[in-house]
């Protein structure tokens, strides 16, 4: 913690080092690259739809694990390996179809899909989950709210998750411009990178995820094997 921060009230410097965690995991900026790739081809209204939508849904989606996610875990016997793993097969999907320029192959694009606008879809998946709402934002949320035992620190947990929302629709909005003043240029260049860049944490989840389960593999081979 910085040395700052301890001259903060107990409570201003949970719900900072709250709003500092989720923001670095979330990564607006990195949200924001990928959402140019997906919805190519739209237009800037369209773009902006999409965003506001994405914002949402990944704020509120948050804010529900921090309120219950420990209780929704338990109901469906849901670990926090499992929710590794999973994002991080689904984000890698993700990563491998921007890297290509094939993101409409993964997940449509903005644009009419059987006569139906795939709009809703794009920004509720990948957009609010798993890239706002993923597996790490999860997780750190739910860790903080676990040490959030004021009803001042719930409150800020989800002030700081309504802080890193808004962050992201304004990254997003901030894109938009971006690409309507250079051009196709950069949303050609940035999802490709952001591709690079999620096919490293997607493999990162993985890592994780099958490193909390191998010991449990270990122990049940070992209870397993007869005795010598």
């Amino acid at each position: 913690m910085p040395d700052w921060l301890d001259m903060l009230p107990k409570e201003v410097q949970f719900i900072t080092m709250a709003a500092l965690a989720i923001y670095i995991v979330v990564n607006p900026s990195g949200v924001s690259s990928v959402f140019l790739g997906l919805t190519k081809g739209a237009t800037a209204a369209e773009r902006r739809s999409i965003a506001f939508r994405a914002a949402i849904g990944g704020g509120l989606i948050l804010a529900l694990f921090a309120l219950g996610g420990a209780y929704l875990f338990r109901i469906f016997r849901v670990t926090g390996a499992a929710l590794q793993i999973a994002g991080g097969i689904f984000v890698f999907g993700v990563a491998f179809a921007l890297a290509r320029g094939k993101e409409d192959e993964f997940f449509g694009t903005a644009a009419t899909v059987e006569g139906e606008p795939t709009s809703r879809t794009i920004a509720w998946s990948p957009l609010a989950v798993p890239l706002i709402a993923g597996p790490a934002s999860i997780t750190v949320v739910m860790t903080l709210s676990a040490d959030a035992t004021t009803n001042l620190a719930r409150a800020g947990l989800l002030a700081a998750i309504a802080t890193v929302a808004l962050l992201c629709l304004l990254s997003m909005l901030r894109f938009i411009k971006l690409a309507e003043k250079k051009g196709s240029g950069i949303d050609f260049v940035l999802p490709r990178i952001m591709g690079l860049v999620l096919a490293v944490i997607a493999v990162q989840f993985l890592i994780e995820g099958i490193a909390q389960v191998l010991p449990q593999f270990a122990a049940a081979i070992r209870d397993a094997a007869p005795p010598r």
